[in-house]
């Protein structure tokens, strides 16, 4: 019997196809560019990219969120920083202010000694008030530097502001006019009248006898030269309304020039210029003259009136 089957046909036929596919994948992969190593670099690249995408999705919000944090309190401490300076500024702004406040006090100070006139000055800082009930003025000048009780007191201004009424040797104790029980002499045009004060209030009322037109809204309230207490001329207040005589007796408000509460600076007239006259409450005030909007008088008087 012959036996057909072929031999030695299976063994090289296998290792033919073995050594054909490894040239085709050598020759597949030369095509491409890259060794080897290239595609096994490609093929883990493929893979770990979604991961890598997803890990960063991940993880940077978080890594701007601690930046943004850090960024957060470098700019608190700035912050911080920049407040301590605004308020370094502000406090500095406020002593400027101060100073340049004072030195407009002293300019106008200044401005009413160039009028030039026999009446001698102090300059006087407010310094405190007896206690808080009190409207009295304490001022840092004293008999020390010529004050004496019952003289004159005026802001840099010129404007009233009230009387010596007791004195230290480094010190003096000033009572306006608005806590001043005693009436003030004033003229309004050509009408002499009296201002009084008036209970929790910081105006004045204005009463005139023997009345013979009315006083109307703006008119100046000045010194009178009847007064005794301060010399002729110096402005007080403004009337703040109209008003008319009833029969021959007219009232009026006046508001007054000057604020007490707000005073720093204040200047003391040394008037009657001689001071044992002043104090001695035996003044003869000279004759002033008066010059007003509706006439020019000329009066002299003995003290009797403030």
């Amino acid at each position: 019997m012959v036996n057909r089957e072929p031999r030695g046909h299976t063994l090289p036929l296998l290792v033919t196809l073995i050594v054909l596919g490894v040239l085709l994948m050598t020759f597949d992969v030369r095509l491409q560019g890259g060794g080897v190593v290239g595609v096994m670099r490609t093929g883990a690249q493929t893979i770990i990219a979604p991961v890598q995408k997803a890990a960063s999705y991940a993880v940077n919000p978080v890594a701007d969120m601690i930046d943004s944090l850090s960024n957060l309190s470098n700019l608190r401490e700035e912050n911080i920083a920049l407040r301590r300076q605004l308020a370094e500024a502000d406090a500095s702004l406020v002593g400027v202010q101060d100073q340049l406040a004072r030195l407009e006090y002293f300019e106008q100070l200044y401005g009413m000694e160039a009028v030039g006139d026999e009446i001698g000055r102090t300059v006087a800082n407010v310094i405190g008030r007896p206690d808080a009930f009190d409207a009295a003025l304490i001022i840092d000048k004293g008999t020390s530097d010529g004050l004496v009780v019952g003289q004159p007191v005026v802001d840099t201004n010129g404007y009233v502001v009230g009387i010596v009424k007791s004195v230290t040797p480094g010190s003096a104790t000033i009572v306006p006019i608005t806590a001043d029980r005693q009436a003030l002499t004033v003229i309004v045009g050509d009408q002499i009248g009296s201002l009084l004060s008036q209970v929790a209030t910081d105006e004045m009322r204005l009463d005139i006898l023997d009345a013979r037109e009315p006083v109307l809204v703006g008119d100046r309230v000045l010194t009178s030269a009847v007064s005794a207490s301060f010399p002729a001329g110096l402005p007080v207040g403004v009337v703040i309304e109209d008003a008319a005589p009833s029969v021959d007796v007219l009232s009026a408000t006046v508001d007054l020039f000057v604020n007490p509460d707000t005073l720093r600076l204040v200047v003391v007239l040394a008037w009657p210029p001689d001071p044992i006259t002043a104090s001695s409450g035996e003044a003869t005030v000279p004759a002033e003259t008066t010059t007003t909007a509706r006439e020019t008088s000329t009066t002299t008087t003995t003290e009797g009136d403030r």
